[in-house]
């Protein structure tokens, strides 16, 4: 077994590997090449980092990432883990982090960050022997979005500039990677931001992939909450599809309640965010 970063390995490759890794997961799903790339794109993960498990030369098992620095660390975020079914029950997980961290450690990086399903107890407890803890729960919601009277004094219109500093004055929970600022900024062709405006004045706004019908990022300002201004935001997305929003922070009560009880998403799924230092 040999392992190395996948700096030259092809996205057709790590694609078959991707999608056996997951075909008998908890929740099983498959990529095209599309999904994936745009993936790799919008999540900013380096090959580089990235590390693959190789057997007679065959991919068999990876760990793409990317990072980033945040409060003055420098975070590594494991954006999938995966090993095919018939190459299990090696530590293939284990072996490739000993290989990666002291690449990690010559750039820096202090902190590795993952998320994994709540129920997922075998990966949860490999992650915890790791050395991994969990530090929050995010709730991940889908379904249709419930129609209800517009309020006539809002206007809602693209946006195309972002004071970062502004926006995160919206929040009450701070978004997991995939909504990050570091990933949102520059903000990728495939996103779409809307605005709510009350008198010309800013006071909401939602991002989303409408590709994948997933939201990124929904706030709105805490002066103007209840006034349906955030139906009005999730209204502009919707054309009859099913649309998502994942890694919801569980402790925004608020947050949980308005997409379940007021617009009637579903919370059809949970996560645990794991954290290391390195």
């Amino acid at each position: 077994m040999e392992f190395r970063t996948l700096t030259n390995v092809s996205v057709d490759e790590i694609l078959t590997v991707f999608n056996l890794s997951f075909s008998d997961y908890i929740v099983p799903f498959h990529l095209t090449k599309e999904v994936l790339t745009s993936k790799i794109a919008a999540e900013k993960l380096n090959m580089d980092i990235s590390v693959g498990g190789f057997e007679d030369g065959k991919l068999v098992s990876f760990i793409l990432q990317s990072e980033a620095i945040e409060d003055g660390q420098k975070i590594i975020y494991n954006g999938g883990t995966g090993v095919i079914p018939e190459s299990r029950g090696k530590g293939l997980v284990r072996k490739m982090y000993d290989f990666i961290i002291p690449v990690l450690k010559e750039r820096n990086a202090e902190v590795l960050l993952l998320e994994v399903i709540e129920g997922n107890a075998a990966a949860i407890r490999a992650y915890e022997n790791l050395g991994f803890k969990i530090v929050r729960k995010l709730l991940c919601f889908r379904g249709n979005i419930r129609s209800e009277q517009e309020n006539a004094e809002i206007t809602i219109k693209k946006m195309a500039e972002f004071q970062w500093d502004s926006l995160r004055s919206f929040w009450d929970i701070e978004p997991s990677w995939q909504g990050s600022v570091y990933v949102l900024d520059p903000m990728p062709e495939i996103y779409t931001t809307m605005g709510a405006y009350a008198d010309d004045k800013l006071v909401g706004y939602i991002i989303y992939n409408s590709t994948a019908r997933k939201v990124l990022q929904v706030a709105v300002h805490k002066e103007y909450r209840k006034q349906g201004i955030g139906r009005m935001l999730f209204k502009t997305i919707v054309d009859g599809s099913p649309i998502a929003i994942n890694n919801v922070d569980d402790v925004s009560k608020e947050t949980k309640e308005f997409l379940d009880q007021k617009i009637g998403l579903e919370n059809w799924l949970s996560q645990f965010e794991m954290k290391r230092t390195i």
